[in-house]
């Protein structure tokens, strides 16, 4: 195991070498190691105790053994390493810097568990450098502990720490600063979200919230802003059979709540009845807007215009009313949606048909009028094969092409039509 993580160094070291070798070279030729390297894998080897192994972090975006980040504010990263060790606290999290052109390890914190969960570096304390926000995993359950370190005087410092089954970071009122926002489990009751915020120099546990949902059904978490100035991070869970609620957390009177649950304002946000479908910014403005499905009319006859719906997206106000922005058609199993005209909403059906002897295609129905059908071609006669239509879209050997009857959409609304769903690298969620 120790080989191993030495060798990920070494990839490491490769990738970021900065060096490019002629095409025929670098077939023969064994890629040079910096002095820096050399430097940081003796410091670290003299450092770890006897049977400790690498210990990379199971989740988030931070998954290395050793890993890079300027703690104390001096425009140079340290080098952080992750490592496991027996006895009662095996889990080090060890800092190593560079003085006088050799590394040294100037602070390392202990703690129990079995693995490191998740790791990020943000702005927390107001001076200058990041904070460490890590996760340890206690047992092979569900008990996790966040701790956020700081580096003062070459010593890592601990500010907090608090169980959690997940967390996030962000600045949710506004002063520059990262925020903890934390879900936690209740025995018998809906999950609790609690919030650390930089108060009087110190990081202080705000009043906690609830959620809707018990935190075993929380499907996704992302932070973004609600409103124009309104930061806000989004829970959404699965609640009872087939249905999703998003629960709203921000910051209002200068204390943590649920925004989407207030008895000042009485309002909650709607459940909807897909699982795939979950709050982002639809339309690119930098708020995050919530979904809201809407069933359309099925065609006397036509069993494929059953079950067929649209999502209203909307934005939350502070005073609970909704914004409507705007109105798609997500086909998930091909991986696109359409943007549809708000004045389709009230009489619009859509009924699946076959084009080009083979291919599915979705007619769109206003009204019991055709507006337009919409299909996709593969294979290298596809661009031929819709000659006749108007091309929206390709991607690979596919071609995405509409017909349209009667100019049932102006110029404007077609170019603006498709759009590919998007995959969140992060969770693996299409938006």
């Amino acid at each position: 195991m120790k080989k191993f993580g030495i060798f990920l160094l070494l990839c490491a070291a490769v990738l970021l070498s900065g060096c490019l070798l002629d095409p025929a070279e670098s077939l023969y030729a064994i890629p040079a190691r910096s002095e820096d390297f050399y430097n940081l894998q003796t410091a670290i080897e003299n450092a770890m105790p006897a049977g400790a192994v690498y210990c990379a972090p199971i989740a988030g975006e931070n998954q290395q053994p050793v890993q890079m980040a300027d703690l104390d504010g001096d425009q140079q990263d340290e080098a952080i390493v992750y490592w496991k060790s027996d006895g009662d606290l095996p889990l080090t999290v060890s800092v190593f810097d560079k003085r006088e052109d050799q590394f040294v390890q100037i602070a390392k914190a202990d703690g129990a568990g079995n693995a490191f969960d998740h790791v990020l570096y943000v702005e927390i304390d107001g001076n200058p450098g990041n904070e460490i926000v890590v996760g340890r995993q206690i047992s092979d359950q569900v008990t996790q502990t966040l701790y956020v370190y700081s580096l003062e005087n070459d010593t890592l410092t601990e500010m907090m720490n608090a169980n959690y089954s997940q967390f996030i970071t962000t600045d949710l009122d506004a002063d520059g600063l990262h925020d903890v926002v934390l879900l936690h489990s209740v025995d018998t009751a809906n999950g609790v979200v609690e919030c650390y915020r930089r108060i009087g120099g110190q990081l202080i546990r705000d009043r906690e919230a609830r959620m809707s949902t018990r935190v075993s059904a929380v499907r996704r978490m992302i932070a973004g802003r609600m409103w124009e100035d309104i930061p806000a991070v989004f829970v959404a869970s699965e609640y009872g059979e087939g249905m999703i609620v998003t629960d709203i957390f921000g910051i209002r009177d200068n204390t943590f709540t649920n925004l989407s649950l207030s008895d000042d304002t009485d309002t909650a946000v709607s459940t909807i009845r897909d699982y795939y479908v979950y709050s982002c910014d639809i339309d690119e403005d930098g708020l995050i807007e919530l979904p809201h499905l809407i069933d359309l009319m099925p065609i006397a006859g036509d069993e494929t215009s059953g079950n067929q719906t649209v999502i209203r997206w909307y934005n939350l106000q502070p005073d609970g009313r909704e914004k409507e922005k705007w109105l798609t058609y997500h086909n998930y199993s091909e991986g696109w949606y359409l943007k549809l005209p708000d004045r389709l909403l009230d009489g619009l059906s859509v009924k699946c048909t076959t084009v080009f002897e083979t291919n599915r295609g979705y007619t769109f129905v206003y009204r019991d009028k055709v507006l337009f059908t919409l299909t996709a071609v593969s294979g290298e006669d596809a661009v031929s094969t819709v000659a006749d239509w108007t091309v929206l879209a390709a991607k690979g050997d596919t071609v995405y092409a509409i017909l349209s009857e009667d100019n049932a959409l102006t110029d404007a609304e077609t170019q603006e039509l498709f759009h590919f769903i998007q995959v969140d690298w992060k969770t693996g969620e299409t938006d």
